[in-house]
């Protein structure tokens, strides 16, 4: 704890400060002196009048963001005080949730200029009295803040409805929820916020400063951020792993990475909550319930991913082959009919006049999907058929007999039989995987 000495000293900084703030107003309606007595160097959390009158300021004019930015940075880059650091960054996550959307964007462009707002790796505290642990504190809490810039900036951070908002009729900005989300923006965006939640579990106090208000308040604002992500996350999966089986190869992978990564990182956010329950940060029921990823389901994808990656592919495109069907019986009198048509002439009748039989045999996905049977009324060609079905995954099955097919053999029905034994065999080992 600071001496009466060093709380003296600081307090005649703060009372310099404002007097120098108010005497040379280099910036528009006093947003400095705002700043300068929010951020006093005692030991109390930031004064609910001094960040209305900012907020205020902020929605009012754009100078104000600007102007707000400059002060805030000019006050955590001079300082050596770990209180008037944490109660500025606190200033900062306070403008982010309630504040005018432009000021992450004037404090990135701040940060660009070379000001060391949220970047304090080199950040320590000069008092003796202070140990390592608030120190510690305000840099977990900086590293925290810049990744929650960066997901904000890059769109991928989920914004809720601010108190303000919420007062005005919830008439507020908020992206669409989880649930509405395609699997690919989902994929997109999980990484982040897995990223953003390792950032706020490693803002755990440690030592002197558990037990410190001033830490306590401040951590109980990342902890209610924690509740949104972990519920972000979960949906996430759950709709990731409703579709997993449909997914693309690489979608899949990128599902898989995610799953493991909440595997483990779920079971560091239950430690992280325990502690912060032990120490009285908020209520007990505030606290979500903590779904942890079996290890059979990561094992159960794994599997599943192995067998995909075993699929022949050519690059990321799926083959498309199309494949002979049982020929409708000809009545006609074989003696009437004209002379026989070359290779092209039947393709073209092939193509235009009958429905096509089309296996789209996605390596990526869990099962082919068959369309209508064509029907021939001419003899095919043999060179017409062998480049059909060149990349045919039933080739094996049909043997040497594949080049000889021709209208009314009973190949064809074997190739199917052999198709729906194929079909049949995949819907079993999704069946499995799923029990």
């Amino acid at each position: 704890m600071p001496s009466k000495l060093k709380k003296a000293i600081g307090a005649v900084k703060d009372q310099t400060s404002i007097g120098l703030a108010k005497v040379y107003k280099s910036t528009p309606s006093n947003v400095e002196v705002i700043i300068l007595r929010a951020t006093r160097h005692d030991e109390i959390p930031v004064d609910d009048r001094y960040l209305n009158e900012l907020l205020q300021l902020i929605s009012s004019n754009k100078v104000h963001v600007v102007a707000s930015a400059q002060v805030i940075a000019k006050r955590i880059g001079r300082t050596r005080n770990w209180i008037v650091a944490l109660k500025s960054l606190m200033l900062i996550l306070k403008i982010f949730h309630d504040g005018d959307p432009f000021f992450p964007r004037e404090i990135s462009n701040a940060m660009k200029r070379g000001h060391k707002i949220l970047n304090l790796t080199n950040f320590r505290d000069d008092s003796k009295s202070s140990p390592w642990d608030y120190t510690a504190f305000v840099r977990t809490f900086a590293i925290y803040l810049e990744e929650r810039l960066d997901c904000f900036l890059s769109g991928k951070l989920q914004r809720r409805y601010t108190n303000r908002e919420k007062e005005n009729g919830g008439a507020g900005r908020c992206h669409k929820p989880v649930t509405d989300m395609k699997p690919t923006l989902l994929i997109d965006r999980i990484s982040s916020w897995q990223r953003l939640l390792d950032r706020a579990i490693g803002t755990r106090p440690t030592g002197a400063a558990k037990s410190n208000k001033l830490v306590q308040i401040s951590l109980y604002a990342i902890v209610q951020e924690s509740f949104d992500l972990y519920r972000d996350i979960s949906d996430a999966l759950a709709l990731l792993l409703d579709n997993f089986f449909h997914l693309q190869y690489e979608s899949c992978a990128s599902a898989f990475q995610a799953c493991v990564k909440a595997s483990k990182q779920f079971e560091e956010l239950c430690s992280f909550y325990a502690l912060c329950k032990s120490i009285g940060i908020g209520r007990t029921s505030e606290y979500p319930s903590v779904q942890k990823v079996s290890d059979e389901l990561v094992e159960t994808l794994k599997e599943f991913l192995k067998d995909q990656a075993s699929f022949p592919r050519n690059g990321s495109r799926s083959p498309v082959m199309l494949l002979p069907a049982p020929p409708v019986p000809n009545n006609k009198d074989p003696c009437s009919s004209s002379s026989e048509p070359d290779a092209m002439d039947v393709s073209t009748t092939v193509n235009s006049e009958q429905e096509e039989f089309q296996i789209t045999t996605d390596t990526f996905s869990a099962a082919p999907t068959f369309r209508a049977t064509p029907t021939f009324e001419h003899n095919v060609d043999p060179f017409t058929m062998a480049m059909q079905i060149e990349d045919d995954p039933f080739e094996s099955c049909m043997g040497d007999n594949q080049m000889h097919i021709n209208n009314g053999s009973p190949n064809n029905q074997i190739v199917l039989h052999e198709q729906q034994l194929w079909l049949q065999n995949q819907n079993k080992i999704i069946a499995k995987r799923m029990a």
